[in-house]
């Protein structure tokens, strides 16, 4: 899904427009995808706690091949509608993300999670750097045979409808379900094996007073402002610096660099000073990009280096946050003895939610730019989403501390760590981790 999203940002502006689309019809087409994601997450991390993983990753890959095929041929069929429609089923195709924290949470100890789960946000990254590649291999390849026409615009639609391909048959043929959920020594001991609990108990648990709810609002806020930066990005860059789709490509797989550094960071400062820091740390970076953009914003041109260099601060600060913020979630849930196919369904609606709304505040931003608003308006109206994040750190920090003493205490217990958003336990595992991601960024 990230080699998708990077395949298709630098050129769909350009795909939109051609085949008629105005900038609203832009954002929206932008939000589609998250909004479809945004609405199945949840009956899809029901499906999973139901029914056999196998069987729910490849029925949404199946739908997501199919999705990916009809925004490809839309510049074939000439109707801006079909890039709507495959936006949609790709959508409901991407909903598998969620089942991402359920699987992992099933294969591996409660001491792992940190650790897993920070790698696999390293490839996240890595599949964003990979995607501008493929567009600079096929930028100047055009192919028009009948009604099938390859190029750059059409390409991202069929190269993920190749590679959803590759993942149906991986998951017919060489998937491993795993094995029955099991307690983990996190979880508290007066609910650790009360089995007839119903499910939504767990949810209030875990998104009241066990403080989850702070982590979810976090993850709307990252989502919100890099899908908003994402969706301004192309356009802005083609009229004030006449760049074409190698550049944004280029833009984007620096982007996706930055954004590597800044999980990389996060994870080591999450030992070293603590989940609770790094978050108002990686807070604190995200709202000094956005002082970087308001200081030097001439009205109507934003100059090259202050974009860059508060973009840059900006994915910085969202990657610093990210792993401490899911490695708290992930622990919450597992203490609350809350349900993890349900919970991760819930904390990918409100990533959704952040991704929906950022396209369209951006597109109507971009839309009110056309005609004479200054860059400003991107500023307005993405700043409060930012101020409410760091506003709620004070109502939360009690509870992360908490929840770090408990991580900590039966770190010692069991002779381990879990790998934390907190500091204080679990050091030595951190330290692998670290070398790990270095090693894996290297290769």
């Amino acid at each position: 899904m990230n080699v998708e999203y990077s395949c298709l940002m630098p050129t769909v502006h350009h795909y939109t427009e051609f085949l008629g689309g105005d900038a609203m019809f832009y954002g929206l087409l932008l939000s589609a995808f998250s909004i479809v994601r945004m609405i199945v997450f949840i009956p899809i991390g029901w499906w999973a706690d139901e029914r056999p993983f196998r069987e729910v990753f490849s029925v949404t890959a199946a739908v997501g091949m199919v999705g990916c095929f009809i925004y490809g041929a839309a510049g074939a069929l000439g109707d801006k509608s079909f890039l709507i429609l495959g936006r949609i089923l790709t959508g409901f195709g991407a909903s598998n993300t969620t089942l991402s924290r359920s699987y992992i949470s099933q294969c591996v100890e409660a001491d792992e999670f940190g650790s897993v789960i920070g790698k696999q946000m390293v490839f996240d990254l890595l599949g964003v750097m990979l995607g501008p590649a493929l567009i600079a291999i096929v930028r100047d390849v055009q192919v028009d045979v009948g009604w099938f026409h390859f190029n750059e615009d059409t390409a991202p639609g069929y190269i993920m409808a190749a590679l959803q391909l590759g993942m149906l048959i991986s998951f017919l043929t060489i998937f491993t379900e795993p094995p029955p959920k099991k307690n983990t020594t996190i979880r508290k001991e007066s609910i650790r094996d009360d089995d007839n609990e119903n499910a939504w108990a767990g949810v209030r648990r875990c998104l009241g007073g066990g403080g989850g709810w702070f982590m979810v609002l976090t993850t709307f806020c990252v989502n919100f402002q890099l899908c908003s930066l994402e969706t301004v990005a192309t356009p802005l860059m083609e009229k004030n610096y006449g760049w074409g789709s190698l550049e944004n490509s280029v833009f984007f797989a620096g982007a996706a660099f930055v954004g590597m550094l800044g999980m990389v960071s996060g994870i080591k400062f999450g030992k070293a000073i603590g989940g609770r820091v790094t978050i108002t740390m990686g807070l604190g970076c995200m709202g000094a990009g956005f002082a970087l953009w308001c200081a030097f914003d001439s009205g109507q041109i934003l100059p090259i280096v202050p974009f860059l260099g508060g973009g840059a601060i900006l994915i910085y600060g969202i990657c610093l946050v990210t792993p401490s913020n899911s490695a708290y979630f992930t622990q919450v849930v597992e203490y609350e003895g809350g349900n993890q196919g349900l919970l991760g369904g819930i904390w990918s609606v409100f990533m959704s939610a952040g991704k929906s709304t950022g396209p369209l505040v951006a597109g109507y931003a971009l839309q009110r730019m056309d005609k004479g608003t200054g860059n400003w308006i991107i500023f307005v109206l993405c700043l409060p989403v930012l101020a409410i994040n760091i506003l709620s750190i004070p109502a939360i920090a009690g509870k992360m501390g908490e929840l770090d003493k408990v991580v900590e205490k039966l770190s010692v217990s069991v002779g381990g760590g879990v790998g934390s958003g907190g500091g204080g336990g679990g050091n030595e595992d951190l330290t692998d981790l670290e070398s790990s991601l270095l090693q894996d960024f290297s290769s």
